[in-house]
């Protein structure tokens, strides 16, 4: 694997990339009567405001419970204390909400790590390449100096659209098996080999 550790800043998605929130989507969809296999954001877009507003409610409350029981994934917390003490920025990029992501990152006492966190209520959301190009444009950087890291083909479709980097984590599981992996430009299957990929140096610690 090519290190990418020169990279000047590091983009995360949060759920299923640094935080396991347990959140059943197939559940999700059914009480709010969604179709299965299509991403929630994208049906509620297609309805009326009443309807949309009245499934919100059911979102936002899986969100939030998913949120209360939050753990950080094995590993996540070693590399982002590594990258930290490296002085590089970090930058959330979720789909989730504000409430959702700011009690996250307050339960799990991470918040501190992420210069800019950006949500679903801020702008055009994943796979739309805004949030990105907005983080590069705060931070003065260009899209080639910052990676997209996330577990979602979502994720790696909003990185290949920006036009940088991106690392697919799939946390055990085979990259074939996830949708749109071949667009990513590097994949790790564990969380040693995220590490490794973004901040290699023993001695970052």
């Amino acid at each position: 694997m090519t290190a990418l550790s020169h990279l000047k800043g590091i983009i995360f998605d949060m759920d299923g990339t640094l935080v396991d929130s347990g959140l059943d989507f197939a559940a999700m969809r059914a009480e709010m009567g969604l179709r299965p296999g299509i991403p929630i954001l994208e049906q509620l877009g297609e309805l009326s405001q009443a309807d949309r507003a009245a499934k919100e409610v059911i979102l936002h409350r899986h969100e939030l419970e998913g949120a209360k029981r939050a753990s950080m994934i094995d590993g996540a917390d070693r590399l982002l204390r590594a990258l930290a003490k490296e002085g590089r920025p970090m930058a959330i990029v979720t789909r989730n909400s504000t409430e959702t992501t700011r009690y996250t990152l307050k339960f799990l006492n991470i918040g501190h790590y992420f210069d800019i966190v950006i949500c679903r209520e801020d702008g055009p959301h994943k796979p739309d390449p805004w949030a990105i190009l907005e983080i590069c444009r705060r931070w003065k950087f260009t899209v080639d100096e910052v990676v997209m890291v996330g577990d979602y083909d979502l994720d790696i479709q909003s990185a290949h659209n920006a036009g940088c980097p991106s690392v697919l984590f799939t946390e055990g599981k085979d990259a074939a098996s996830i949708a749109g992996s071949e667009q990513a430009t590097h994949i790790a299957t564990h969380f040693d080999e995220l590490y490794h990929l973004l901040a290699p140096r023993e001695d970052s610690i």
